[in-house]
């Protein structure tokens, strides 16, 4: 056998002409014989020979084993060729002599067939060597275009500033240039040649998913190198005006922030966003011709592509609607002039309308993208008497005798009302406006929004950005253990005495929320240095948080507030007359931290009529169980509001506190003592022995300054005076001892609204984690007979909408 070194030999389709015939008695016919002296192997190769080049005898292969060399299907037989062969007669058959036997000459069509035939026989040869060329070109071209792109991270996190002046020094900048336009060179050169050359055209059809990954790819990069340009070459130019800026951050100037971007700025950044908006287009249309499997790439290589598709979409279209937000955005800025915001965090363990108590305050400027530093002070230190502290000499007494705004005096009950109280509405915008107004008469300040979060903001934030430290306090704060640190530091007195010490604070007053602070800020200083991949997971959970309501954002720019409206919430009340409608509102008013441990449940079943009409039969189950200390007094007073359409008219309610009237005590008071089933109905459970204890101070109080006062009778719903233009309000106190559990039930009847279709949208407070039990019973005519649909959630601060689908005898409910 031959030995080919894996190699594919052209094999000649024609018989070897150039051999005499030998006539071989054994099998009565003739083998080719060679007149060379090499053997048959070295007809072809003329390598390697396998017989000795001397007249002696060796072996031939059968005529049948020309074409392959193999596998001898014919006897060998040795014969003698001498150097001169003699003549040898043939032999005759019958009387008739043997015909000599010629080969024809072959014709110029068959002379050409042979010639193509060859040519393609060595084609895939040819294709190999090419692509293996050519797969080493583009490799190179590849990786030297990565190799600059991960070049430029190092430029600037090798240097000895760590904030982000870094990104703004020229240098640097001009360095990364540099590496931008090489990288740009090689995949635009690589793009080239994925898209013209002829070889890897012909392979498409052998690796389709390959070939068209890598061209997608080539084209990605060439646009995506191209944006990274003209994001260089604009932050060069406005490199001196943040390194000045900056240069101000670091100092303890108080003088007014210089901004980062002026007008001028702005409006160089917005051309450019103009001459990236087609190249993002068309690379978020080749991501989509992506198959990142198809491709033997690097985990290094493959977390830098996956970093970046994600935000193709969202950067397309937020481009292609450019012209919507870009003004809206420069005066949320600051560009034209410095913007100012009310910020306050919300403690959700005392429950209020928006979400929690604004126990804490402060103002964030932005001047042209230069935001202010945040400080947070404590709001008690300024609209509080205690008998350890001395309240503030100038806001305090603006806020002695004020009462709630109307339409909310009607109820609220709490004196000396001030920006503390001010989110007494459950519709953000009005709570954000009375906030505006009050931070403005106590503090002299005008602000251009107001912002406010729950602790579950800074938990989401804190899984995007890993754990924050805080090294005067050494301690770590994770999503897990936020609030219960925070609560630790706010509410127990060993952690507030802590502060005092460390904080070097004698009032327990002002230190109780000094890390609130430190977190806040080490939190913020996180989100500064956040590494470009994990923007679009922090993007996200900012829009998750606004849905959820766990952040409201409130601005005086209309167009922006829209916008706002559009890609997140307002969080505001609806008021529509087009479908149903409910809406519960929770409002802690105990003088205490106790909301962390009551637990809300909701049912609601819903009879429609043959008209349209729904008859509601609500219950609300407060479940209070102190499972630990509780800042603040014991007996939990909730101030519940139900919304609904404005033409809905009571039927019956039970649980609501009837004030005057009073029904038990507990041990330590003079009334009739309080048995485990308070009411006899089962709609008051507690475990004995109830306690109940003093309450706070309220406007109007029968039963103020009583040392242990009493449980009222409970029974209708006595505010039916709604507070929200639009939505009827059935209102009134609920109050519960603690380790009890309260059932409030109201019955409500709505008329059925112009259409035919029953839609309901359930709105959900912020920090209220509530599971929904609905049950819509269709009337006959709706679904060809009475039927109950269930729905079955969990209420997380996002409005849900439901719809009654029907189809002749076919009904589902649909929730959005």
């Amino acid at each position: 056998m031959l030995n080919t070194s894996g190699r594919k030999l052209f094999r000649p389709l024609f018989t070897l002409s150039q051999l005499p015939l030998v006539p071989d008695p054994s099998q009565n016919g003739t083998q080719n014989v060679p007149v060379n002296r090499n053997s048959i192997a070295d007809v072809e190769t003329r390598k390697h020979p396998t017989a000795p080049l001397a007249p002696m005898p060796y072996p031939v292969p059968s005529i049948a084993d020309a074409p392959t060399r193999k596998h001898p299907t014919v006897p060998l037989r040795r014969i003698t060729v001498p150097l001169q062969p003699p003549v040898i007669p043939p032999p005759y058959i019958g009387n008739a002599p043997p015909q000599k036997r010629q080969r024809p000459p072959l014709s110029s069509n068959k002379k050409k067939l042979l010639i193509v035939l060859l040519i393609a026989s060595l084609i895939p040869s040819i294709i190999i060597i090419f692509e293996i060329i050519d797969g080493v070109v583009l490799y190179k071209q590849a990786q030297d275009g990565i190799g600059h792109l991960q070049a430029i991270p190092a430029l600037f996190h090798g240097s000895s500033n760590d904030g982000p002046g870094k990104y703004f020094n020229q240098n640097k900048l001009r360095q990364a240039q540099t590496e931008l336009e090489m990288a740009h060179a090689n995949f635009v050169s690589l793009s080239n040649t994925l898209d013209n050359n002829s070889v890897i055209g012909l392979s498409s059809g052998i690796a389709p998913a390959q070939i068209k990954t890598m061209r997608a790819l080539g084209h990605i990069a060439v646009d995506g190198t191209d944006v990274a340009q003209q994001f260089i070459k604009v932050a060069i130019d406005i490199a001196p005006t943040v390194t000045l800026a900056l240069q101000q951050s670091s100092t303890t100037s108080n003088g007014p922030l210089k901004p980062f971007i002026n007008a001028s700025s702005f409006q160089e950044i917005n051309t450019m966003l103009t001459t990236i908006t087609p190249l993002v287009h068309n690379m978020n249309i080749n991501a989509k011709e992506l198959s990142l499997n198809a491709l033997p790439i690097s985990a290094k290589e493959r977390q830098l592509v996956t970093s970046i598709l994600p935000l193709l979409p969202i950067l397309d279209s937020s481009l292609a609607q450019k012209q919507q937000w870009i003004n809206m955005v420069g005066w949320f800025l600051g560009i034209d002039s410095p913007r100012a915001f009310l910020v306050e965090p919300m403690d959700s363990s005392e429950l209020r309308a928006t979400g929690g108590f604004t126990g804490q305050f402060g103002d964030l400027t932005l001047n042209g993208s230069h935001m202010g530093q945040l400080k947070l002070s404590n709001i008690g230190k300024y609209e509080e008497s205690h008998q350890d502290s001395l309240p503030d000499p100038t806001v305090y007494p603006k806020v002695v005798g004020q009462v709630a705004p109307d339409p909310y005096s009607g109820w609220w009950p709490i004196p000396n009302f001030g920006l503390r109280d001010a989110n007494l509405s459950a519709d953000f915008p009005t709570s954000a406006k009375i906030a505006m107004d009050r931070y403005a008469y106590e503090f002299g300040k005008h602000v251009d929004g107001v912002i406010i979060f729950t602790p579950t903001l800074i938990q989401q934030v804190l899984h995007v950005t890993g754990p924050i430290t805080i090294p005067a306090y050494r301690e770590t704060i994770t999503e897990q253990n936020l609030q219960a640190r925070l609560h630790y530091y706010q509410l127990d007195n060993r952690g507030i005495r802590r502060e005092e010490i460390i904080e070097k604070v004698e009032d327990p007053q002002v230190a109780r929320k000094l890390f609130t602070q430190r977190v806040t800020t080490g939190l913020l200083s996180s989100v500064n240095h956040l590494s470009i991949n994990k923007l679009l997971p922090m993007a996200n959970e900012i829009l998750q948080s606004m849905k959820s309501k766990d952040l409201q954002i409130y601005v005086t720019n209309p167009q922006l507030e829209a916008l706002i409206g559009k890609y997140g919430s307002t969080a505001t009340l609806d008021r529509a007359t087009t479908h149903d409608g409910l809406f519960i509102v929770q409002s802690n008013l105990s003088a205490s931290k106790a909301s962390q441990y009551v637990a809300t449940s909701i049912k609601d079943t819903i009879a429609l009529d043959n008209q349209g009409g729904a008859t509601h039969h609500l219950q609300v189950t407060l479940d209070y169980q102190q499972k630990g200390d509780v800042y603040g007094l014991d007996t939990y007073r909730d101030y519940i509001r139900i919304y609904t359409p404005t033409n809905s008219q009571l039927i019956a309610g039970n649980g609501f506190d009837q004030s005057g009237k009073p029904y038990c005590g507990d041990a330590q008071s003079n009334y009739t003592l309080c048995q485990s089933d308070v009411y006899g109905d089962k709609s008051l459970v507690c475990s004995e022995p109830i306690t109940l204890g003093p309450s706070t101070s309220y406007i109007n109080d029968p039963a103020a300054g009583l040392a242990d006062r009493p449980l009222d009778v409970t029974g209708a719903p006595p505010n039916l005076q709604s507070d929200e233009a639009g939505r009827a309000m059935f209102g009134g106190w609920v109050v519960i001892p603690k380790n009890c559990i309260m059932k409030v039930t109201l019955s409500w009847y709505v008329p059925p609204p112009n259409k035919h279709t029953y839609d309901l949208l359930f709105q959900a407070q912020a920090s209220v984690y509530a599971p929904l039990e609905l049950t819509i019973q269709t009337a006959p005519e709706t679904c060809g007979q009475k039927k109950s649909l269930h729905f079955a959630g969990m209420m997380d601060g996002k409005d849900t909408s439901f719809l009654l689908q029907s189809q002749g005898a076919n009904c589902s409910l649909l929730a959005r």
